[in-house]
C-alpha cells in the first residue's frame, strides 16, 4: 500500500490511542458520526443499535463492552455495527462519571448510603481487580514470577470485590443506563433519517443531471 506506515505502532501505543486519541476526541466523534450515518440500514435499526451500545457502556464488564453491545443488538435484531459505535458513550472522559453515578445509585438502592462516589477510584478498583485476576491466572498455569499472587487468593478477592463493587455497579448501571439509551435513540434516529433523506435527494439530483446530459448529447 502506498500510504501504509513504514513503522507500525506497537500494540500498547495503539491501545493508548484508542483510549485517548492523539488528535482529540472531537475529531473522533466527527468520524464516528460520519461512519454511523453511512451505515446501510433503517434509521430505527441504527438508532436502536446505538442505544444498545450506549447501555452496554453502563455495565461493569470493562473490556467486554463490545461483546455485550453486540449481544444486545443481536437479541434485539438491530444493527450490530451501530451498537459497537454506541459503546463510545463510555470513554476515558465519561467513565468516571458513569462509575460514580452507577455506584451511588446502586449503593442507595442496596441501603449502603452514597459510598464510592469517587468515579476515578471505582475505575481504578476495577483495573486493580483485573490485574489481580491476570496475575492469578498466570500463577495457576505456572508462568508467573515467584511471589506473584496465587489463583486461590485472586478468586477469594473476586468474591469480596463482586459484593462491594460489581453488584451495586450493575444495579446502578441498569437504572442510569436506561435513560441514556433512550435519549441516544431519540437523538440518533432523526439525525440518521435527515442524513439519509439528504443523501437520497442528492443522488436523485445527480441522476436527473446525468439524464439531462445524456439527452443533450443525443440532440447534438
Amino acid at each position: 500500500m502506498i500510504f501504509k506506515r513504514r513503522k507500525q505502532p506497537s500494540l500498547l501505543r495503539r491501545a493508548a490511542a484508542f483510549l485517548w486519541p492523539e488528535k482529540g476526541f472531537a475529531r473522533g466523534w466527527r468520524y464516528m458520526r460520519h461512519r454511523v450515518e453511512r451505515i446501510n440500514d433503517t434509521p430505527s435499526n441504527i438508532a436502536f443499535g446505538f442505544a444498545c451500545g450506549a447501555f452496554a457502556s453502563f455495565t461493569p464488564l470493562f473490556g467486554l463492552h463490545f461483546v455485550v453491545a453486540a449481544l444486545f443488538a443481536k437479541i434485539a435484531r438491530v444493527n450490530i455495527i451501530s451498537a459497537l459505535f454506541g459503546t463510545a458513550i463510555g470513554n476515558p472522559l465519561s467513565f468516571p462519571l458513569i462509575a460514580a453515578g452507577s455506584m451511588s445509585v446502586g449503593s442507595l438502592l442496596l441501603g449502603r448510603g452514597q459510598d464510592h462516589a469517587d468515579g476515578e477510584g471505582v475505575v481504578a478498583a476495577f483495573v486493580d481487580m483485573g490485574t489481580l485476576l491476570y496475575d492469578g491466572a498466570r500463577s495457576a498455569i505456572g508462568i508467573a514470577e515467584p511471589g506473584t499472587v496465587s489463583w486461590s487468593t485472586a478468586a477469594s478477592r473476586l468474591g469480596e470485590f463482586s459484593s462491594q463493587f460489581m453488584v451495586p455497579y450493575a444495579l446502578g448501571g441498569l437504572i442510569c443506563g436506561i435513560p441514556v439509551a433512550v435519549a441516544s435513540y431519540y437523538i440518533v434516529r432523526p439525525a440518521i433519517a435527515a442524513y439519509q433523506k439528504r443523501r437520497a435527494e442528492k443522488l436523485a439530483r445527480r441522476r436527473v443531471e446525468r439524464a439531462n446530459e445524456i439527452n443533450a448529447e443525443g440532440v447534438r
